[in-house]
């Protein structure tokens, strides 16, 4: 599909924005008395519709894939989306680096769409050539691999990587002219580089671990959330407490609330910036709106389905569902 304009492409979204997932659509899904139940439901709602498809996991990955072909073919520049790639990425990074050490396959652990090819990746990997990927991922790349080849450390690998998609994340963004790209982002970036604090404090890491897995993020310095880390759990909920930006007070409550509420909250309120996008009538904004929207519906998708699939009780599922966009 060749689009020539936003106005086009934005009178083509908006019928599909109308098909995405309600909250009564979720409770209903969530009713489903099993697997193969919820695929049925799943198909009635145009999801998982086609041939061949047997299970709720490849209903599920074809709708993820179907998003993407979406936004590629309909979208008139798809500069304001590289960041959000990014983290497909690094991901792919991470998956390539462990499974051509390990000589395993990597091919099913792959998300598309990136911005960078495997083929490099793999490559770099294999040859050790990794001047072969673009600088925003190059350095990192090598200090991954070193990590995992002379330190053993996985975990240290991933920080690396994941630390170098925060940054890489918010320097393109910085570049962007849609505000909301910017605005997306610094809360991703703000809020990932918490939960790295979090899980490193809880484990009791090291100084030079944190200034491989934590970056500036424009919220707090790296400074400060690195030695709240470094004094424990509560120091780094005690900061985010006094942290009114980005609502950095709540997130500290659902944290002590149960771990996993930080991760709905965030969610949360990334769909709640993003409704001025469904009112916005030019621009990129509508389509990133979009993206965001589907993103969170494939989440609570997988949801419903592992809490269907593990016999969760429906009002448990129900509280971890995100909110809808609208």
């Amino acid at each position: 599909m060749l689009v020539k304009s936003y106005g086009f492409a934005i009178g083509n979204l908006r019928a599909r924005e109308n098909r995405l997932l309600g909250h009564n659509d979720l409770l209903q899904l969530l009713s489903a008395g099993s697997t193969k139940e919820l695929f049925s439901m799943l198909k009635d709602k145009g999801i998982g519709d086609r041939i061949g498809q047997t299970e709720c996991t490849e209903a599920i990955k074809s709708h993820t894939g179907e998003l993407w072909s979406y936004i590629t073919d309909i979208a008139p520049d798809m500069a304001a989306f590289e960041p959000f790639f990014y983290e497909n990425d690094f991901h792919n990074l991470k998956a390539i680096l462990k499974a051509v050490l390990r000589g395993v396959d990597y091919g099913n652990l792959l998300i598309v769409p990136a911005s960078v090819d495997v083929s490099f990746i793999e490559r770099a990997v294999k040859e050790k050539r990794f001047d072969l990927l673009p600088p925003f991922m190059a350095s990192a790349a090598e200090a991954a691999y070193e990590a995992l080849t002379q330190e053993g450390d996985p975990q240290l690998a991933d920080s690396i990587a994941d630390a170098a998609c925060m940054e890489a994340q918010l320097k393109k963004a910085g570049e962007c002219k849609a505000g909301i790209v910017r605005e997306i982002i610094k809360t991703t970036v703000f809020y990932n580089n918490i939960k790295a604090a979090l899980r490193a404090a809880k484990a009791a890491k090291t100084a030079e671990f944190l200034d491989n897995a934590l970056t500036e993020t424009g919220v707090v310095s790296k400074r400060e959330l690195k030695s709240a880390a470094l004094s424990g759990e509560d120091k780094v909920l005690e900061l985010l407490s006094r942290t009114t930006e980005l609502k950095g007070d709540t997130a500290a409550e659902k944290y002590k609330q149960a771990p996993w509420k930080i991760e709905k909250f965030v969610d949360d309120l990334i769909t709640e910036k993003i409704s001025v996008c469904k009112r916005a009538a030019s621009g990129i904004e509508p389509l990133l709106g979009y993206m965001i929207a589907r993103k969170t519906e494939i989440k609570n998708l997988n949801i419903i389905y592992s809490g269907v699939k593990t016999g969760q009780p429906q009002e448990i599922i129900k509280e971890r569902l995100r909110e809808v966009y609208g």
